[in-house]
């Protein structure tokens, strides 16, 4: 007697549906070929020379963080992958990313970043921070006027974490420094908890390589205690 046959899932048919047709998107594309990236911050892979992203089933590489990337990065970090622009096969280069890259490519020829010293003045390299207010999940520090300059000149990077006591309790979204005081917005974790006391930010040199700005955020985190 043969065995009735069991429909699918609605959610099984969907997943296995997409897979099939990722599988025959990326037939003919070339072998994907990994390697690893120069650096990575909080496991964000940066990229290096000649190094881009590429997706496991994309037909697309990508050689900056644009949309595309930070939404595969959320949701499926594990097929993000980082390989050699000579190794992209038939991939066609993102659009999204050609434009970034020609920003780039404009505002370094006008000079726009400069030049970089070999390391950050300590003074320099530690803003105080104080909390202004919390809504929603999400955590608004100000810093003083006398360091809006210096934050005019800083960038936030993918992953720039909100550390306490070593654990990672948010993630830096936004640096706006045309404000008096300059504002950072901080998305917070479902489990962090805010305290009312003060914070402070440690600037570096950025990762990326199409950074525009000579410095980049490196962490948020509470002062600590004397």
């Amino acid at each position: 007697m043969p065995r009735p046959e069991r429909s699918r899932n609605p959610l099984v048919r969907k997943y296995l549906g997409a897979s099939h047709k990722n599988l025959a998107g990326s037939r003919g594309l070339g072998e994907l070929k990994p390697v690893e990236p120069t650096a990575r911050q909080d496991g964000v892979p940066i990229l290096g020379e000649d190094q881009v992203y590429v997706m496991k089933y994309g037909t697309e590489y990508h050689g900056a963080w644009c949309l595309v990337v930070a939404e595969a990065w959320d949701q499926a970090p594990r097929g993000l992958h980082v390989t050699l622009l000579a190794d992209v096969g038939e991939r066609n280069g993102c659009m999204g990313c050609d434009v970034i890259l020609k920003q780039v490519s404009s505002a370094l020829d006008q000079h726009v970043q400069p030049p970089l010293s070999p390391e950050l003045p300590p003074s320099d390299a530690l803003i105080p921070l104080k909390v202004i207010g919390v809504a929603h999940g999400i955590l608004f520090l100000a810093a003083g006027q006398e360091h809006q300059e210096r934050l005019n000149e800083t960038a936030v990077e993918p992953a720039t974490p909100l550390s306490v006591d070593g654990r990672r309790d948010g993630m830096v979204v936004r640096l706006d420094a045309t404000r008096t005081e300059p504002l950072l917005v901080v998305q917070l974790d479902p489990r962090a908890t805010v305290t009312d006391g003060p914070y402070q930010m440690h600037l570096r040199r950025p990762l990326q390589r199409s950074a525009t700005k000579p410095y980049a955020v490196e962490c948020v985190e509470p002062v600590p205690c004397p």
